[in-house]
């Protein structure tokens, strides 16, 4: 839209022009949210069918990523404990269960807040497959009240291997926190991951769902009392927020699966720890947390307010045109906290930011004032879906940063198994210097296609190099995609109304995203 001269136009520019232009397609002049329901469904179906090709073990009958095999089916031997199963969390060959137990905690939050969304597109049936995959390793990693094993291969030496799951050769090290050696974060998070599982089978398995409730009740009272942070998964997964986060995180999911009032009052007892936050990532739960206690304080608990006050930061913190605003947009418009995997606090944001949008709604609140700024809800999730819209293909490069979305996505994944043949095509054993000379360095795309994968993304500028050898950018995750699947689910029947509330924004303060203001672990 061009700007006349004459003032009321100029005016009108001043105020509308940068949220048309965020709003603005190409160069066609349509809104840039252009995505419909039918997309979102299909964004959804991929991204967690990405978990079926994460899968360690010996995979069932209804695996329908078919280039995937068998592996790691002696983990846990060594020590005689059964550790088969689980997900392998990125690119590698190594089960990391902190994060992984954060995937399942977000996995298990979208389907608990949006089942109708899932339902319709067909999908809840397989997330509550990939909730169990997951719960399963975990309850077998939980081997007694203050044994929880943590890690299963060594990082180091996987990470200078290229070869297949179904391959590998590499030690399986077996890694574990107990009460002589804690780890509060890992074992907080399960717990989180078992209260959040339990509410998703209360109503279609109700022997397991008070089995995951039971242990979760077990874990978060042994991450509590033995507090110590945890470092073993360090260099690749590192605790930089420390234990409170997790606590008050698993505390909150404990109270939410009807583990008791005492859960609550432990959160209201603790909320000095609650830090204002950034971002919301596997290290970082503060927002999480600060969401679900926001959502009792609403409910007439008076005495978690700082929770609530956690939560309206986090979005100011966010939100183009907050007069606090700490993370930035790039050129494009595509949230950037930092360069490694940008888009893991991408896709954490934004589901916090429709999650938190249901819970003001839900509650009859309008929106978040900032400063002298206040955002709507509806302004909220434009925003958000923003975020989504430029993740699927809406942006600078045009092109999806989900494997198998769309006809223009990344085809170099940093990440074994897609990039080698599929044992099926090709039986013969490939090493773990073979993969580097056959494979890793290959310009080719890969062999298999890992459709549902959401990649690291594009640098502060909008760029990708679809490179395998660039981790930072082109290495998938479980947590990326988790945190995904709850942010494409929030869109599926609330797309177009909030596709209209970004298209016909009021001309005031109040809604104004200021572009002017805005520029510029996995491992």
């Amino acid at each position: 839209m061009a700007c006349s001269t004459i003032w009321v136009v100029i005016l009108f520019c001043i105020l509308a022009g940068p949220i048309i232009a965020l709003a603005e397609k190409n160069n066609d002049n349509k809104l840039a949210a252009s995505f419909t329901a039918s997309d979102y469904k299909d964004a959804i179906g991929k991204a967690i069918l990405f978990f079926e090709g994460q899968r360690s073990g010996k995979l069932p009958v209804s695996q329908r990523v078919k280039w995937r095999g068998d592996s790691a089916l002696i983990d846990g031997k060594i020590e005689h404990v059964n550790l088969i199963g689980g997900y392998y969390d990125a690119g590698d060959n190594v089960k990391f269960g902190w994060p992984m137990a954060f995937s399942l905690t977000l996995l298990s939050w979208a389907t608990v807040e949006y089942p109708t969304e899932i339902s319709s597109s067909n999908q809840l049936v397989h997330l509550q497959r990939a909730i169990r995959w997951g719960t399963n390793f975990l309850i077998r990693a939980h081997t007694s009240s203050t044994t929880l094993y943590t890690q299963v291969g060594d990082g180091n030496v996987d990470h200078q291997c290229w070869e297949r799951p179904e391959d590998m050769d590499t030690p399986r090290t077996l890694y574990k926190i107990t009460s002589n050696s804690p780890g509060s974060e890992v074992a907080a998070e399960v717990a989180a991951a078992f209260a959040s599982a339990s509410i998703v089978f209360q109503k279609i398995d109700s022997n397991y769902s008070t089995k995951l409730l039971r242990r979760s009740k077990s874990l978060f009272a042994f991450a509590d009392k033995y507090r110590g942070s945890y470092q073993a998964s360090c260099p690749f997964y590192c605790s930089y927020s420390g234990y409170q986060d997790e606590l008050l995180w698993a505390a909150a999911w404990l109270y939410k699966a009807g583990g008791g009032n005492n859960y609550l009052n432990y959160a209201s007892s603790n909320q000095g720890w609650s830090q204002v936050a950034t971002e919301f990532s596997w290290d970082n739960k503060f927002a999480g947390a600060q969401t679900l206690l926001a959502k009792e304080f609403l409910n007439g608990k008076s005495n978690l307010e700082k929770f609530k006050n956690g939560a309206d930061s986090f979005v100011c913190a966010l939100m183009p045109g907050s007069s606090s605003i700490q993370i930035k947009t790039t050129p494009g418009g595509l949230l950037y906290t930092r360069d490694s995997s940008n888009l893991q606090y991408v896709t954490g944001a934004t589901m916090v930011l429709f999650m938190y949008s249901k819970v003001l709604e839900t509650a009859g609140k309008g929106g978040v004032t900032c400063g002298s700024v206040t955002f709507s809800t509806s302004n909220i999730k434009a925003f958000a879906k923003s975020q989504v819209d430029y993740i699927l293909g809406n942006n600078p490069l045009k092109m999806s940063y989900m494997v198998g979305f769309g006809s223009k996505y990344p085809t170099q994944l940093h990440h074994r198994a897609s990039s080698i043949p599929s044992i099926y095509n090709h039986p013969t054993r490939v090493g773990c210097n073979d993969g580097y000379s056959s494979w890793y360095n290959s310009n080719n795309p890969n062999p298999n296609t890992h459709v549902g994968a959401i990649v690291g993304g594009p640098n502060s500028g909008d760029q990708f190099a679809d490179s395998r050898s660039d981790y930072s950018h082109s290495e998938p995750t479980t947590y990326m995609n988790a945190a995904f699947v709850g942010s494409v689910a929030a869109l599926i029947s609330q797309g177009s109304e909030i596709e209209q509330s970004l298209q016909m924004p009021e001309l005031n303060k109040t809604t104004l995203y200021d572009r002017q203001s805005t520029k510029n672990i996995s491992y």
